[in-house]
């Protein structure tokens, strides 16, 4: 589908500029100014890869979405949608700023034993529903410099910009089964059963739980990255003050910086009791460098000069 789609945009793109051949073009002069609006599919696909698969173990999918490596690579994506303006230093170069936003909001359901229907009748096959709710948000503010060659319909783009993310989430964790005084260790999905005694969470000793369940991950505060975007592509004039830009990019290195990670958990404590709910320290902080292509992308343009 992605082919599909980059292939007609070039085609559209070949094919105005034949025909608009003859005309006469707007050249950018300094001090003239421009904004677009852009738009990235390839971001589209990789929110949408986000998404468990069909069969897939929840426990892999939901750690790995939590963990600094997959939080601190979303920064480095390309706006899905974002807003650009242009400043023209002179008839080639411009500075350009870009303000754009990422997210991706998940809710996963699963099914797992009915515990009490279990209890009255151990054959039965009732079910209830656990549900993790995973919300990932990021701004990106880019502010950079564009070169353009040519003076015709078509003029080749190219540019290099600084790179600013910012993002936070959090992961919600709703079950069917309760956790109760007469149900210590409910029925839940996989990826709890890493929180029993002797994991990293360990509280049977100072509070008497000998198992506990996540209710919510969240980190203390934002996720922060810093790194350079490069783009070069074609831009179109379909009108005197009207193009359509086509160009890829990639974000070759960025650093990144992910503040604490905390999980709340509910677990049945033996000195009140009482079912508890208590806060455990996933990770005390964590930084990454990220290069490479591996986030290309393909960013299209609207723009608008006055």
């Amino acid at each position: 589908m992605k082919k599909i789609l980059i292939s007609t945009l070039l085609m559209m793109l070949a094919f105005t500029a034949i025909g608009q051949e003859k005309n006469k073009y707007y050249i950018p002069k300094k001090g003239d100014w421009s904004i677009g609006v852009t738009f990235n599919p390839a971001t589209l696909g990789r929110n949408i890869s986000m998404q468990p698969k069909a069969g897939e173990f929840a426990g892999d999918w939901i750690e790995e979405l939590a963990s600094s490596p997959k939080q601190m690579f979303i920064l480095s994506q390309d706006p899905l949608a974002a807003i650009r303006a242009k400043y023209y230093l002179s008839s080639k170069m411009a500075v350009r700023a870009t303000l754009g936003f990422n997210g991706s909001l998940v809710n996963y359901k699963e099914y797992v034993r009915d515990d009490l229907a279990a209890s009255i009748d151990p054959s039965t096959e009732n079910k209830v529903v656990d549900n993790v709710r995973s919300n990932l948000n990021s701004a990106t503010l880019q502010v950079g410099l564009e070169g353009s060659k040519g003076e015709g319909c078509v003029r080749f783009i190219y540019g290099i910009d600084l790179m600013y993310s910012i993002a936070g989430g959090k992961m919600d964790f709703r079950y069917g089964n309760a956790l109760t005084d007469l149900n210590k260790v409910p029925s839940s999905m996989p990826m709890t059963s890493e929180m029993k005694a002797g994991s990293v969470n360990d509280f049977q000793k100072k509070l008497g739980i000998g198992y506990g369940r996540p209710v919510e991950r969240y980190n203390s505060g934002y996720i922060h990255g810093l790194g350079l975007s490069v783009d070069m592509g074609l831009e179109v004039f379909l009108a005197e003050r009207v193009s359509v830009s086509l160009a890829m990019n990639f974000t070759p290195i960025m650093v990144s910086f992910q503040p604490q990670t905390y999980t709340v958990y509910e677990g049945f404590s033996s000195f009140t009791g009482k079912v508890e709910n208590y806060n455990g320290l996933v990770s005390p902080g964590s930084n990454a460098l990220l290069y490479g292509t591996e986030n290309i992308g393909c960013r299209l343009t609207l723009n608008y000069y006055f």
